[in-house]
């Protein structure tokens, strides 16, 4: 909603994906220390851990300074009623019902990474190890596609969407299939099925956003935000589901319902309109 206020329509994925880009640097970082063991490893959590606590403490004194309009709706509907009569909006608009769709099956690629990360260490990774691999990653990831992946969204966030689904669909297949092959305890095939599977996230976190926002007008967005998060947080919920089909069958069994569970997503991307025309 602060995005939809003060950021022109054309410039909001930009933004978003500049930010992404240069926040993942000292991610980088963390991620090296990690995986290199200079520094004693319970050290280095606690001082990421009050490092991003600051930061947190500066980005709310900045989000203070900004100069946020207010709404024409901005009325004070707190009542549970209030907020049960807002998802009529999953019901009455065909759109936002798609987007949500959409949105629900892309979640495997945020859910994803920790099973490639058991799946590491099932192959004689260690955790820290693994989790470096993760965290630099995704860092990289997010340094070279975030800005790209933002331009990108000014132009089409459905295309954003469709794209990151089937990049996806076809990193986690790889891991599925060197799973299978025994290779996933070679050195590259775990930084690179990350790298590219960490592409799609930044891909669907930029798609996603910039698609809801530049969907909604001033007067729906905060309905939509709050619909959409709503329903997305009761998926989440749900997420445990994969963690038993990965203590049943393994976590290779649940990376491939990711898989398929992303081509679908970028499939119901397909369907949604172009907003960035209008």
């Amino acid at each position: 909603d602060v995005l939809g206020k003060t950021v022109g329509k054309t410039r909001r994925g930009t933004a978003t994906g500049l930010a992404s880009s240069v926040a993942s640097t000292a991610v980088i970082a963390f991620a090296i220390v990690l995986m290199t063991g200079w520094f004693e490893r319970f050290a280095v959590v606690i001082a990421a851990l009050t490092l991003a606590a600051a930061f947190w403490l500066l980005a709310s004194a900045l989000f203070s300074t900004l100069s946020e309009p207010e709404s024409r709706n901005d009325k004070p509907e707190g009542t549970f009623r209030a907020a049960l009569a807002q998802m009529s909006a999953f019901k009455e608009d065909a759109q936002l019902r798609r987007f949500i769709v959409a949105r629900g099956l892309l979640v495997g690629t945020a859910l994803a990474p920790p099973y490639l990360v058991i799946l590491a260490s099932e192959a004689g990774q260690t955790a820290f190890e693994s989790l470096g691999v993760l965290l630099l990653a995704s860092s990289v990831a997010a340094l070279v596609s975030g800005y790209v992946w933002g331009r990108l969204s000014d132009r089409s966030s459905r295309r954003v969407l469709i794209y990151s689904g089937i990049t996806a669909a076809a990193a986690l297949s790889a891991a599925v299939l060197a799973s299978w092959a025994g290779l996933m305890g070679a050195f590259i095939t775990v930084p690179f099925i990350l790298f590219a599977l960490m592409l799609s996230y930044n891909g669907v976190r930029q798609g996603r956003s910039t698609h809801l926002v530049d969907m909604a007008d001033e007067d729906t967005r905060a309905k939509y935000t709050a619909v959409s998060n709503t329903l997305i947080g009761i998926i989440l919920l749900g997420s445990g589901l994969f963690g038993a089909i990965a203590s049943s069958f393994g976590a290779v069994w649940t990376i491939a319902l990711f898989a398929l569970m992303s081509l679908a997503g970028a499939a119901a991307a397909y369907r949604l309109q172009e907003v960035q025309g209008d």
